[in-house]
């Protein structure tokens, strides 16, 4: 079973979602990004990184397991940064529809 990984999540973003928005489950009204660090090497502290998008309350709780989606790993942690910058774009836009290319829907 996958366990969230608390100690190393950072919320970056909490975005107003769309009235239309077909993503959002009964009372989420806005967009959570979030990055993630994953300890890759224990003995040289060396996180990898990935970009989340999670359903969420205009106060920012979410569901853990109800993702709308989930990057690929980043070595750099200022990689994922920019990528969750892209996302929030996008998100802002109303343009979901970006999230084909790579998405991983739960």
């Amino acid at each position: 079973m996958y366990q969230p990984n608390y100690i190393d999540f950072y919320q970056k973003s909490l975005i107003p979602a769309g009235a239309a928005d077909p993503s959002l489950s009964f009372g989420y009204t806005h967009w959570l990004i979030a990055l993630e660090g994953q300890l890759k090497e224990q003995e040289k502290e060396f996180y990898c990184w990935k970009v989340l998008i999670y359903p969420s309350n205009s106060e920012g709780s979410f569901s853990w397991n109800k993702e709308l989606y989930s990057s690929p790993h980043y070595e750099c942690i200022h990689k994922a940064f920019d990528h969750a910058k892209e996302l929030e774009a996008n998100v802002k836009g109303s343009q979901l529809g970006f999230l084909k290319r790579n998405e991983k829907i739960s």
